[in-house]
């Protein structure tokens, strides 16, 4: 059986591609206001768990907020890696690795819903949630 695509579709994938792309670079040079403003103005970002970061950020200062918070938590160490970006007409799924240190690492992934060209919501999924909790608890606030 084959599949065929319409061009719209493809481009509309293509688009959602190159914007999560765009935020994950964004993100990478520290440029948070920018990355922030590719979310739409009501936009969410939930982590879920029982760790430092969990819970609903909203709005566009509400995810500044979490990616600050996600940087203390993690004491700076927080550098993702992009391993692969599937996009479809409405969803992205991102994935990336998280270094530890030198020898341990886990993946995360992101699913990030498009409407009308912004990022409606993100939400993290962690491959490895002991990890992860353990890695932000470790520079969390007391």
């Amino acid at each position: 059986m084959q599949i065929h695509e319409s061009k719209k579709e493809l481009h509309l994938k293509d688009r959602n591609s190159a914007l999560i792309s765009q935020l994950f670079d964004l993100f990478r040079q520290g440029k948070r206001e920018q990355a922030a403003a590719l979310f739409s103005e009501n936009g969410v970002f939930c982590y879920p768990g029982s760790g430092p970061l969990h819970g609903n950020w909203n709005g566009r200062d509400g995810i500044i907020s979490f990616w600050a918070e996600q940087d203390s938590c993690s004491g700076g160490r927080f550098r993702p890696e992009m391993l692969d970006i599937v996009a479809g007409d409405h969803r992205v799924f991102l994935l990336v690795r998280i270094a530890q240190n030198e020898s341990f690492s886990w993946s995360r992934v992101v699913v990030y819903e498009i409407l009308n060209g912004e990022i409606a919501s993100a939400r993290v999924y962690e491959d490895d949630p002991i990890a992860a909790e353990a890695f932000f608890s470790a520079g969390a606030r007391k």
